[in-house]
């Protein structure tokens, strides 16, 4: 049985050590945490990428080059700092903006982009969905839930919706801006993006269930024990395999499931494993496609074998009694 009780568990916890460690450990000689340059080359590799696959990466400037990363990262929760009057972290310290504009750049300049690029498509998007997933949960939870729960505001910080919303807008507000302005290509125009015309994807819907999910683990406003409730009261197997604090449904003051720290750690495995899920999609689509037409072709051997039998044999009756 699980526990969530607001205890600390192993294995989050272990997982946190680790994410701890490559976030706050500098890369020798420089201001850059390892985690953060991990980031930077799968940004690289995402935006870069796309641009050879498209013919069009040898018209980028530099310039243009640098921009395009430091608003898919920094753009969202540029947006919240306006909309709550928080002042956002690259105005105060140029290191945001040095991490993203100029380790995208080397990155692309150097052997690792083209080799990182030549992995098999599945285990190195796979790779890539678990570096979002850590990488993500910052916006979607510190600059996001956690943002709102702290405002000097009384009614911003109670308010279940301004949560979610300023999660989604942190999380998923870059990859909202920068389509706007065809940043992904080599000429950029303003246009109506594709999350206009098809909905948005699970850069932008993502966000917002972890934000929901992570508010739910922290108990940020009674409103979201209403999913646990309706899903105990619904699915009763539950409560044999997920013990909640004594209380929780109906204690009126804040009841958390886990420590923030370790609800962030199981967020970040959360979204990993849907971004992963997205990858893997189409492979599992092709599988069971190939499945039923094996099977059709055993089936329409063993019918053409049955037939010659039958043939055979009735060739062989029809001889004997010709004889």
């Amino acid at each position: 049985m699980v526990s969530l009780d607001g205890a600390s568990q192993p294995l989050l916890a272990a997982v946190h050590s680790v994410h701890s460690f490559l976030t706050s450990t500098p890369i020798p000689k420089t201001p850059f945490s390892i985690f953060s340059f991990i980031h930077a080359t799968r940004i690289a590799c995402a935006y870069r990428g796309a641009a050879r696959g498209g013919g069009y990466d040898d018209r980028l400037g530099n310039i243009q080059a640098m921009l395009v990363p430091c608003v898919l990262v920094l753009g969202g929760t540029t947006v919240t700092g306006v909309l709550m009057g928080i002042i956002p972290g690259w105005l105060i310290s140029p290191i945001p903006i040095a991490t993203y504009a100029i380790l995208p750049l080397v990155v692309a300049k150097s052997p690792l982009l083209p080799f990182l690029l030549s992995i098999p498509y599945y285990p190195r998007e796979v790779m890539f969905s678990m570096v979002d997933g850590f990488s993500r949960i910052t916006g979607i939870t510190t600059f996001g839930v956690d943002t709102v729960l702290s405002h000097p505001n009384a009614a911003l910080r109670t308010s279940p919706w301004a949560m979610i919303l300023v999660a989604t807008l942190a999380g998923g507000g870059g990859g909202l801006i920068v389509p706007s302005f065809r940043g992904f290509h080599a000429d950029w125009s303003f246009a109506t993006p594709p999350w206009v015309k098809d909905g948005p994807g699970i850069d932008v819907w993502g966000a917002t269930v972890i934000g929901y999910v992570y508010s739910t683990l922290i108990d940020a406003h009674p409103v979201f024990r209403q999913v646990p409730d309706f899903l105990f009261n619904k699915v009763p197997i539950l409560s044999s395999l997920v013990h909640l604090p004594k209380g929780y449904l109906d204690s009126p003051g804040s009841t958390p499931l886990l420590q923030p720290h370790e609800a962030k750690i199981a967020c970040s495995l959360l979204l990993f494993s849907m971004l992963a899920t997205k990858v893997l999609l189409p492979l599992v689509a092709v599988y069971f496609a190939a499945k039923p037409k094996v099977a059709n072709k055993k089936s329409a051997s063993k019918a053409s074998t049955a037939v010659a039998g039958k043939k055979s044999s009735a060739a062989a009756l029809k001889e004997k009694k010709a004889q």
